[in-house]
């Protein structure tokens, strides 16, 4: 099937992009400009909950890449196990983690994002996905898993690893220590359980039953993963260059994501950092105290420590060395154990949002 075909665009050249982790991309320069057409090994029902959730923000006046429709008015295509869709080229300058300003402002954009995804109504033949009242399922099998890669971290550990011996020459191959990230996970994992139960507790408190009921009510939606590699800064601001995914869940989900994928490239958790991003975010999109509550429970659960010891122990990241494991691990427990004054502090910090 000629896809590009079914589109009003006269088409002028075609150039591959990427072609990775099931997702290809194609420059299409036509008479009305560049696009960009994306294929996504997915099925078309899923497509189009985002394909149209894309449209929903871009009609309520989200900067983000015009979305188009075919010739017939569908707005995704789905051929041979995959679907597409077509969206204009957005050009500019990179948005980078290490850029204050950038920052800043794509916490204002995720303000704007989120209320402005309120009210959306999918296609009935869309497939939904939503996690809002999900919490508590996801957090019980997060830590089931943490005490089975406990196990196993023990296992390694008495399998792999010898004490250290008295004097140690620094030239040496420590062949006494073969496998170092188990040893750093059992150093730490009794704490990260132990604040994951705190945190899967705290989703009893109230806070997280009443915002999930707000939130069904006003039919918002997350994108789940704020990567800034998403967006570009044009001459007019921010704009994201494509919608990745959605989901129904928390707007807290987002601003979890984010926090935490920043402080992990600071390699500590900077409270003033995050106070300076958090109140910008506020600005644009108001949350209550019990619901910055929530936030602050979504922060305390040990959501990257869980991750990277998955990986690991699932050996999902096959490319990676065991130095690579052992840097991000390190990085990691660095971020959570330095989160620490953040969480306990509460009063203090969300009066500074505020403030």
């Amino acid at each position: 099937m000629n896809i590009l075909s079914l589109y009003p665009f006269d088409v002028q050249s075609i150039t591959l992009l990427t072609n990775k982790s099931g997702r290809t991309t194609w420059r299409v320069e036509t008479d009305q400009g560049v696009k960009i057409l994306k294929r996504v090994v997915m099925k078309p029902s899923r497509m189009l909950l985002i394909a149209e959730g894309h449209e929903h923000l871009q009609v309520n006046g989200l900067p983000i890449a015009d979305i188009h429709r075919t010739k017939s008015g569908a707005i995704c295509v789905g051929a041979d196990h995959s679907a597409y869709v077509l969206y204009d080229l957005q050009e500019g300058k990179e948005v980078l983690y290490y850029n204050k300003k950038q920052l800043l402002q794509i916490m204002e954009y995720i303000g704007k994002f989120h209320q402005l995804s309120a009210g959306y109504m999918p296609d009935e033949m869309s497939k939904k996905r939503s996690r809002l009242g999900k919490w508590h399922k996801l957090f019980r099998w997060k830590l089931q898993e943490l005490e089975g890669n406990k196990m196993l971290a023990l296992k390694s550990n008495k399998e792999n690893n010898l004490p250290a011996p008295a004097v140690i020459d620094p030239d040496m191959e420590p062949t006494w220590m073969k496998d170092q990230f188990a040893k750093m996970v059992i150093d730490s994992i009794d704490e990260m359980i132990l604040r994951g139960k705190q945190a899967l507790a705290e989703l009893d408190e109230g806070h997280y039953e009443n915002w999930t009921l707000q939130c069904l009510d006003s039919r918002m939606f997350c994108q789940q993963d704020f990567t800034l590699a998403r967006f570009i800064e044009t001459e007019d601001g921010l704009a994201m260059k494509e919608l990745h995914s959605i989901t129904s869940d928390l707007p807290s989900r987002d601003l979890r994501v984010i926090l935490n994928k920043v402080m992990k490239k600071m390699s500590v958790w900077d409270n003033d950092l995050v106070i300076e991003l958090l109140k910008t975010y506020d600005k644009t999109n108001p949350l209550t105290k019990d619901q910055y509550r929530v936030l602050w429970t979504d922060l305390k659960f040990p959501h990257l420590f869980c991750s990277i010891v998955h990986k690991y122990f699932l050996g999902q990241k096959v490319s990676w060395s065991d130095e690579k494991y052992i840097w991000a691990l390190q990085n990691i427990i660095a971020v959570e154990q330095s989160k620490q004054k953040f969480l306990t502090d509460f009063e203090e910090f969300y009066s500074k949002i505020k403030g």
